[in-house]
């Protein structure tokens, strides 16, 4: 079987594009409006980009527009005979603020992980949704989720928006000013990756532990 985007319909090939491109690290975006509401929520299109500088990326998708229709300012132009989507709030946060945390999600945190993926309304704080409790960033002014093992404060460094209409999406790329790590996790000195009890995102509402691995040793070339 060969398939060709162009000929599917959005929701088929969305399909394809989750279930084979699996397991997902989860980026758990804790950001601030301009006024200092807070917001707290997950994406799965998430991966580190670059060590040097230290860049992180997620691409938070379009939103359908309400009803009543997009407020002013939510969405990017729209494509000459294409509804505009609307942004998530995170998203229209970091283009206010250009500061957000990364905090990444344990099989512990899944619950409130899924909780704080609901379409709430700006003025609602996900971190008291969830029963979380958040801590001060050490420069960034977003809140870090005081029970993940690893928080990443980011600066904004770009966005790069893609099809503006509600099936489209941007990338937003942050560059790492600073990361917390619980102590608990730390051995020897170093981050325990073993300690880790992550979480990845498959397809649909699947998710998965990372908690089996295996080792295999790069080959030499002489």
């Amino acid at each position: 079987m060969d398939v060709i985007p162009s000929q599917l319909a959005h929701r088929e090939f969305y399909h394809i594009l989750i279930s084979a491109v699996a397991p997902r690290p989860i980026a758990w975006v804790s950001s601030l409006s301009a006024s200092g509401q807070p917001n707290l929520a997950p994406f799965s299109f998430f991966n580190a980009v670059c060590a040097n500088p230290p860049l992180l990326a997620f691409a938070p998708s379009m939103r359908l527009p309400k009803k009543s229709g997009a407020a002013a300012g939510d969405s990017a132009a729209p494509v000459a005979g294409q509804p505009a989507g609307q942004s998530k709030d995170t998203l229209r946060n970091i283009r206010e603020t250009g500061e957000f945390v990364i905090n990444v999600v344990t099989f512990e945190l899944a619950e409130a992980m899924n909780l704080t993926s609901g379409e709430y309304d700006a003025s609602i704080n996900e971190f008291e949704v969830a029963k979380l409790a958040s801590a001060p960033s050490k420069i960034v002014r977003p809140r870090r989720v005081a029970e993940s093992p690893v928080s990443f404060e980011c600066k904004l460094h770009q966005i790069l928006d893609f099809n503006p209409g509600p099936e489209g999406g941007s990338l937003v790329i942050g560059e790492i000013v600073s990361v917390h790590i619980d102590e608990r996790h730390m051995k020897d000195g170093r981050l325990d990756r073993n300690s880790l009890d992550l979480i990845g995102r498959m397809g649909g509402i699947q998710y998965t532990r990372t908690t089996q691995r295996f080792e295999m040793a790069r080959p030499k070339v002489e």
